[in-house]
């Protein structure tokens, strides 16, 4: 669905900035066209991360998915270069678009199938987690702001004459662009870096442990984010305690963890004998 929105976009939108000269749609059509290539690339980065671990991937393949989110928010970011330059270079020639009804007629469909996209791949991130088809999904969400200021801006250039509305508006999508871009990266580096779960989370997690009646203590806690969240952390016991009982504790602290953070979160837990008489929990 995003690679046909994309399609049906660019064509659309490419057709009439360059037949009215409106610099504001030939930004948007650049974005369009990004678009579909990113989806593309998108399409291979989601068939390789859900590739069941191998010999030389033994924690199998999502990762990628936060070089294809970097990897995206480059291209958007980019593109918002071009369209920057583009706009400013029509401003000092002194290019002018023509026929602004035109873009009109075309933007209002293509607003629509815009967010019928979004709907659709918001409810399918939410779904399977992926980061890519999040990223996708807000690349698209800016593409509804992106169509409506088009709009915004073909409307008022009918009404008042002033072609100059026409830049500002294009040099606002090429700003946003860029903000929504950084967004993204961070996002991809995260996952590459393996960053933590969000303090409160981790927070509520070593509540969790601190409540658990079957432990002495805790301690080494260590998490990390991404499609598959890990927890990993060691829990001080009883030195009698049985391997049955040790497994049973594992099921349910495991059980607990992803109640808080997810179902797909991996679970890791060493156990450790107690030295000394029970103390205070960490």
């Amino acid at each position: 669905m995003a690679i046909a929105n994309s399609v049906i976009g660019a064509i659309a939108k490419l057709g009439v900035g360059v037949a009215t000269g409106s610099m504001s749609m030939i930004s948007s059509a650049v974005d369009s066209l990004g678009d579909l290539f990113i989806s593309g690339a998108n399409l291979v980065v989601l068939r390789i991360s859900a590739s069941a671990p191998d010999e030389e991937h033994n924690y199998g393949h999502t990762k990628i998915e936060g070089l294809g989110a970097m990897f995206e928010g480059g291209f958007i970011c980019a593109a918002a270069g071009f369209i920057l330059y583009e706009s400013i270079r029509k401003a000092i020639v002194g290019e002018v678009s023509t026929d602004p009804l035109l873009g009109v007629v075309v933007m209002l469909p293509l607003l629509a199938l815009t967010t019928a996209t979004v709907v659709y791949m918001r409810r399918v991130a939410r779904e399977t987690g992926s980061l890519v088809v999040k990223a996708d999904a807000l690349h698209y969400f800016t593409d509804i702001w992106t169509n409506l200021g088009v709009l915004a801006s073909l409307v008022l250039v009918h009404l008042t004459g002033e072609p100059r509305i026409d830049t500002v508006v294009s040099v606002a999508f090429a700003l946003y662009m860029v903000y929504s871009s950084a967004h993204i990266i961070r996002e991809g580096f995260d996952v590459l870096m393996d960053r933590s779960l969000a303090p409160e989370l981790v927070a509520r997690l070593r509540d969790m442990l601190g409540a658990s009646a079957a432990i002495h203590s805790f301690h080494d806690l260590r998490t990390r984010g991404g499609k598959h969240p890990l927890v990993d952390f060691h829990v001080v016991v009883d030195p009698e305690m049985t391997t049955r009982t040790a497994h049973a504790l594992f099921l349910d602290l495991q059980a607990k963890v992803q109640a808080l953070v997810g179902p797909t979160t991996k679970v890791l837990v060493h156990v450790d004998p107690a030295q000394a008489p029970r103390g205070p929990r960490e």
